[in-house]
């Protein structure tokens, strides 16, 4: 599926144990990164970061990583939390 008007946000932080299993184990995956490539633009966010606290704050980010497809505006579509590789290619593909 096409999502050339979606962008993809991941929020994370450097010492979140799941972030750091999906840093090394599913973005890095092939399949997941053929499914990234059908987003108009993908971002990782530092929660510990001042920008990315402020974004985290909009989008009513609770805990890391917290993932959210948003559409052309910026508007929230999809949010999801920890995932191994399968399970994302599925969310990003039904996005």
């Amino acid at each position: 599926m096409e999502n050339k008007n979606n962008h993809l946000l991941v929020f994370s932080a450097a010492w979140c144990g799941p972030c750091r299993m999906m840093k090394a184990l599913v973005w890095s995956d092939s399949s997941v990164q053929q499914a990234l490539s059908s987003f108009k633009s993908h971002k990782f966010i530092d929660i510990d970061d001042v920008q990315g606290q402020a974004l985290a704050k909009i989008y009513h980010v609770r805990s890391v990583p917290t993932i959210v497809v948003t559409d052309k505006e910026g508007q929230p579509l999809k949010v999801a939390n920890t995932m191994d590789a399968k399970e994302t290619v599925r969310f990003l593909e039904n996005a």
